[in-house]
Parts: structure tokens; sequence; C-alpha cells
């Protein structure tokens, strides 16, 4: 009988597994992953490739380390096991299907520097088209590369205006890293585009629990929170023409403007057909293409979408004028009933949505701000400046 508990020395003695034990520990790292327990199949994985060194312990294990999202680690893995010699029936297994991962990710490597470049030259169309291939050699273990696969697939479609197609890949990144950034990132700002305020907003707010130090994520929110009151406006001032008006002459004019009713809307990045985060190169470019189509002139064109257009492009390519439109500085004027000696302090949009989401940019005041009458004197005198201009 042996003395318990068991020494290092006589664990030593303890002679090596069986290429039966081998089968035995990849049947539960297999069965491991079945059940989506990912995490417990890479540890048995790395358990079984330090007792059993060869190709087909490195190759599930290298399989367990791409559906966890380390590439890196696992692409080591897959080297070794492609890298190994093939003794065996197992070896030779493991051998052949690393062997057949490396090139189908050598050909996902290839699909995606075509789209890298297609995306540069602007042929969005090509770009999103050299993606889907990528996806589809993409091995299904590599999960952290399809999420990035569908993302840079989402912000072709974007660029492409073809927001419906840009949400379901971020939705199905989405769906394999539920808190990849770059994801909710891009999913928010087509929603934005696609004049869905409300849904984009909330998507925003994803992001903001998962990252608060994303890049511009303020000015995002701000955008998105004057856009839906925008829209909201829109939609009252739409409301209230139609109670007036009850007469034939609402379908005639429906049935003017067809599919060009999104270029008499509020959001002027959609009136000239780009991204809120649009260069100015980009703008001007959009500008002399919507301007030449609608162009009284021509056939087909109109004098007042002509004019809505030249508006458009006016506000947004002065660099202030477009902060303030960002900003929502036209939604926020003082009411008609309210004076200005008013003891209701005025706020900027910006202001009240970063008070809502990063209250830690902002002083404390628990018995009111002390400032507040400078701030209203200031005011007051800015506005009296306006009125004499």
């Amino acid at each position: 009988l042996l003395d318990w508990p068991l020494t290092a020395e006589m664990l030593s003695k303890t002679p090596p597994e069986g290429p039966d034990a081998q089968r035995l520990r990849l049947t539960v790292v297999w069965a491991l992953l079945r059940c989506r327990k990912t995490r417990q199949a890479a540890e048995q994985a790395v358990i079984c490739k330090r007792h059993h060194p060869g190709s087909a312990a490195s190759l599930w294990a290298a399989r367990c380390m791409l559906r966890l999202g380390k590439r890196e680690e696992g692409l080591r893995h897959l080297q070794a096991a492609g890298s190994g010699a093939a003794s065996g029936t197992d070896g030779a297994w493991g051998h052949l299907g690393a062997c057949l991962r490396s090139r189908a990710l050598e050909r996902v490597d290839r699909c995606k520097k075509g789209a890298e470049d297609a995306y540069a030259y602007g042929d969005f169309k090509t770009a999103a088209a050299r993606y889907g291939e990528a996806l589809t050699s993409c091995p299904s273990d590599d999960r952290w590369n399809r999420a990035t696969l569908l993302a840079a697939r989402a912000a072709c479609h974007r660029r492409a205006r073809e927001f419906r197609q840009a949400v379901e890949d971020c939705d199905a990144a989405l769906a394999l890293f539920p808190r990849y950034g770059r994801a909710l990132f891009r999913r928010a700002a087509c929603l934005l585009e696609a004049s869905s305020p409300e849904e984009s907003i909330k998507t925003f707010e994803t992001l903001l629990r998962v990252d608060r130090s994303w890049p511009n994520l303020s000015d995002w929110l701000v955008r998105a929170h004057a856009q839906a009151r925008r829209v909201e406006k829109e939609r009252k001032s739409k409301q209230t023409g139609n109670s007036r008006s009850n007469s034939g002459h609402g379908d005639e004019s429906h049935h003017e403007k067809g599919d060009e009713s999104h270029l008499e809307g509020s959001d002027l990045y959609g009136v000239l057909g780009v991204s809120s985060d649009a260069t100015d190169q980009q703008l001007k470019r959009a500008y002399r293409l919507m301007s030449l189509k609608y162009h009284p002139d021509k056939q087909g064109g109109s004098t007042r979408l002509f004019q809505h257009i030249a508006t458009a492009y006016e506000t947004l390519a002065d660099p202030a004028k477009r902060r303030a439109y960002d900003d929502g500085v036209d939604l926020k004027q003082r009411r008609p009933d309210e004076s200005d000696d008013s003891d209701r302090e005025e706020t900027s949009l910006r202001e009240e949505i970063e008070r809502k989401y990063f209250p830690e940019r902002f002083k404390f005041w628990p018995f009111g701000d002390p400032f507040i009458e400078k701030r209203k004197l200031q005011a007051r005198r800015r506005c009296n400046a306006d009125k004499k201009k």
C-alpha cells in the first residue's frame, strides 16, 4: 500500500499516459466545447498537451484559444501542431487539421488585404464582398477574427448607406462577443444615420457601460440626443399640419415627394447622403453630386430640394455651424412664456447630456451653483449684443 498523500518523488515515478488516455482527455475537451464551456475546455486541452505534446493536443488547444478570442496564443498552438512530427494516427490527424486551418487563415488574410485596398479606393461594394469571402474561408473556431471581419464589413455597408445589412453584421459580431466595443459603436452610428436615434442612444449607452473612455463618446451621445429631439419635433409639426388641413392636397404632395422625403428631413447628414463623421472632402463631393442631381435646370430637378441641399452643405461645411448643429443649439431656445429674469438656469444640450452621462466632469454644489446669477448676466449681455448687431 502507498502512503497518502503521495510525495513528489512518488509522483515522478508515475508511468506516462498512453494514447488511450490522450483520446479520453480530448473527448472531455470536445464534450466541454459542445456544452459551451470553452474556458474549462481550454484548461483541459492545455493539460492534455502537457502530458501529450503532439499535434492532436496542440490542435485542440489552438481551437479552444481561438474560441476564447486569444488569437495570438491560438495561432502559436496551431503552428506547433502543423510543424510537429505526425507520429501515429492521432498525430497525423492533428497535423492535417492544423495544415488545413493554416491555409484557410492565409486565404482570410489575402481576402482581408483586398478588402482594405478596395475600401481605401472608395469601392465599398467590392470591399464588402471581399470581407464576405474572408468570412466564408474563416474557420468557425476563430471567433475573434470573425467578429472583426463582421465589424469591418459593417463599416463598408455603412459607407454604402446600406444600414440594414450593417446592423445585421454588428449584431452577428455582438453575438460572438457581446462587449465588442467597435461593433457596438458602429451599430449605434448606423442606427443614428438610419433615422433611428432612440435605438442609437440605447446602443451608445451600452457602449458607455462597456468602455467609458471610448473616443468622442460624449460627442456622439449629444449628436444622437439632438437628432432624437429633432425627429420628435418634426413628428409633432407634421401631426399639427395634418390636423389643420384634411383636404386632398396632402396625398398629392406626398405623391410628389416619392422616395425623396429624406431630403426634406431634419438630418442634414442624411440630406447630403454622408456619414455623421464625414470629412470636409467627403462633404464637398457629396454636395456636388446632390446639387447636380437636383439642379432646377435639369429634368427631375427641384428648386426646393436644391435650396435645402445648399443649406445643409452651408451648415456642415462651416466648422462652427456644424459644431452648433451637432450640439443641438437650435433646440435649446428660451420658451415664449419665459422672461429674461427667470430663475431657471439656462443650460445647453451638451451640458445637459454630459451631466447625465459624465457627472464626474462637473463640480458638485450641494446648495446650488453660487455663480448662476453671474452666468445669467453674461448670457443677457450676449443676447443684447446679438440684438444690436
